[in-house]
């Protein structure tokens, strides 16, 4: 083959790749799922909870119904808790809902809302292929237990941060699952107020070095926002709270080695199973109590007892 015949090869592989990149505008709106929609925040008006946003891209269906091209700017409503999310994550990915409001007639409700910086996202999914990976290699009988130490993961917080397994080391963690939605009292509402009971005797006992961690069972509702006002509402003390979301594979892999059940019915979101675990600073499980009745006084003690928890 001639040096031509193999440099024009070339040329056509390297103009078909960049042609296939996800950061080409059609490819990615087509990508995109229903009502989806990617842009960047300009402006925000806290008084009506407005944000003026750039349009980077969208769904195919919203291509039919929204105004604008890529590039055009459009004022959204935002719920409290996204609101506080795009404050500090410009660039996201939501979904779209047409609504009304006093000050601005017809407009779109902004939900579902998720950071969307490229290197975050790349950064979070390298993380959790190697859970997957780990998940895959456990076979389907074995769960973690007290002893054994935690797989990879990358999540995201209430504030659209990244939390990997590094927020373990040189704390003590308390960790348990929970979702929003949850309508049983002495379920996911309960396991909440009981966390926040320890948090605060926690606090008030001058423990040291102690975070607490919630992660969402309900990964396609509870967005990053969704999870700050669950927190706000349960009046969580966020400097050492977090409540975590991810994609659904990652939930499922999370809770596959946790040992959590889920189940979708027809009577609520979810029906699950419960698990409290006390985690030490060498990201190793040294606690755990399955089911529901869990006490307070019994997770305070042992965390009191810094020689149980950091062996």
């Amino acid at each position: 083959m001639s040096r031509y015949l193999i440099t024009t090869f070339t040329l056509y592989c390297l103009l078909a790749c960049f042609s296939c990149s996800v950061d080409n505008p059609k490819n990615s709106q087509s990508q995109m799922n229903e009502n989806s929609f990617r842009g960047k925040v300009l402006s925000m008006d806290s008084n009506n909870s407005t944000v003026q946003v750039e349009l980077l891209a969208r769904s195919n269906d919203l291509a039919q119904k929204f105004p604008g091209g890529i590039g055009s700017e459009h004022t959204m409503q935002v719920q409290p808790g996204d609101f506080a999310l795009l404050s500090n994550k410009p660039i996201f990915r939501g979904k779209l809902q047409e609504t009304f409001s006093s000050s601005i007639g017809k407009t779109f409700l902004l939900h579902n809302i998720w950071p969307d910086n490229p290197a975050d996202r790349i950064r979070v999914d390298n993380v959790n292929r190697l859970l997957r990976r780990n998940t895959l290699s456990m076979g389907e009988s074995m769960i973690r237990t007290i002893g054994d130490n935690l797989p990879p993961f990358a999540l995201y917080d209430q504030d659209g941060e990244i939390i990997t397994t590094d927020f373990f080391d040189g704390s003590v963690t308390v960790l348990n699952f929970i979702f929003s939605r949850c309508s049983v009292a002495d379920m996911c509402p309960a396991a909440t107020m009981k966390m926040k009971k320890l948090q605060d005797l926690a606090h008030k006992t001058q423990i040291p070095h102690i975070q607490f961690l919630s992660i969402t069972l309900d990964p396609s509702f509870d967005s990053p926002g969704v999870l700050k006002s669950y927190a706000r509402g349960y009046s969580l003390n966020e400097d050492n709270f977090k409540v975590c979301t991810a994609k659904k594979s990652v939930i499922d892999d999370l809770t596959r080695q946790f040992g959590i059940l889920r189940e979708n019915n027809k009577n609520q979101p979810l029906d699950h199973t419960m698990r409290t675990i006390i985690i030490n600073s060498k990201r190793q499980i040294v606690y755990q109590v399955p089911g529901r009745n869990w006490r307070v006084e019994d997770f305070l003690s042992r965390l009191q007892d810094g020689s149980s928890v950091n062996q």
